[in-house]
């Protein structure tokens, strides 16, 4: 592991990278601990969208359309821009910890990183590791107060796309709610058929299939997960995929934005991205997670960890999706460690 070129913009910024036979990952940590590259060995293929606009500091209120848009970010303590609540300051879009620089802890065999949050008394610290053909991300939440700090969190991993690449959730997942949708295409609010779900033209759509860059589609979906925790993005034309495993108890919650390019409305560069959002809330804001229940809470320095992995499959050989799929039910039936 060594520092690296990155991407467009990078220029003299540092990248951190881990590579075994099977992957490649390469993370930013001035520019809120970014993991800009996920790639295959075997194929190439890179798993995270590549960056809109190039890299640059912005402000401690800035909205995310003034970001790079694309790579992995950490969301916390809010996804949506909040006003003060609870004797705490505002929570600007997306969150905190993009927009802040990161201090690296260790670099040798696995990246360890921290950062501290501004608008709640809270440090973020990650640690990302390979195990062969997976990506392990092991993280701890500390409240650094002598007082009760609410939270959200949610995982921001922005995937690269081609139409037709398909979205894999559990069996057990029959509906989801909508949280924002370009158009209007469907109501805010409501809960909606997975994965054939019916617009408010009446068209009957697949949610699981990536459509056409067509500039106007974009919805943000939250699902609840019960017994399993786990996503998937299956690539056709590479016959592989990337699955990220969770703790469903830690977790309980899935977002869904999907973006042909309705995102975002200013600027010539737009989001064509699947990101597949592990969270522990169902909603984008702190307030209203705070008011449906959903909202976290760490006593006085109190810690709590999780762990998200992404598995490449189809790491050593092509899959067909059928394979995939079985495959993805098999991580699924891994207990929880």
């Amino acid at each position: 592991m060594s520092p690296s070129a990155g991407p467009p913009g990078l220029d003299e910024m540092e990248t951190l990278s881990l590579e075994n036979d099977y992957l490649t990952i390469r993370i930013l940590p001035s520019h809120g601990g970014k993991l800009v590259s996920l790639r295959s060995v075997r194929t190439g293929e890179e798993f995270l969208l590549p960056p809109l606009n190039p890299y640059r500091h912005v402000s401690a209120l800035a909205p995310f359309s003034e970001s790079d848009g694309g790579g992995f970010d950490e969301c916390l303590p809010s996804v949506a821009s909040c006003e003060s609540m609870e004797g705490m300051p505002p929570v600007a879009d997306h969150g905190d910890l993009w927009r802040k620089p990161w201090q690296v802890d260790a670099r040798r065999g696995a990246i360890m990183l921290h950062t501290e949050a501004a608008s709640r008394p809270l440090r973020l610290s990650r640690t990302a590791f390979l195990q062969e053909t997976c990506l392990v991300l092991d993280y701890e939440l500390l409240n650094l107060s002598d007082r009760p700090t609410t939270w959200l969190w949610s995982a921001h991993p922005l995937l690269s796309v081609e139409a037709g690449d398909r979205i894999l959730l559990p069996k057990e997942i029959e509906n989801v709610a909508v949280e924002y949708s370009a158009g209007d295409n469907f109501k805010r609010g409501s809960s909606i058929d997975w994965p054939l779900a019916t617009t408010l033209s009446g068209e009957r759509t697949d949610l699981r299939v990536m459509g056409e860059q067509d500039g106007t589609t974009a919805h943000k979906l939250f699902a609840r997960m019960e017994q399993q925790g786990f996503a998937a993005l299956y690539r056709h034309r590479a016959h592989q995929g990337i699955a990220i495993q969770f703790d469903s108890k830690m977790l309980p919650f899935l977002g869904l934005w999907v973006s042909c390019g309705a995102w975002p409305q200013e600027g010539v560069q737009k989001q064509y991205t699947v990101a597949l959002e592990p969270t522990t809330s169902s909603v984008d804001s702190l307030a209203a997670a705070s008011k449906n229940g959903t909202a976290r809470v760490l006593n006085p320095h109190e810690q709590c960890h999780w762990r998200l992995e992404f598995h490449l499959l189809g790491a050593s050989h092509p899959l067909e999706l059928d394979v995939f799929m079985a495959a993805t039910e098999k991580l699924s039936n891994i207990p929880d460690r």
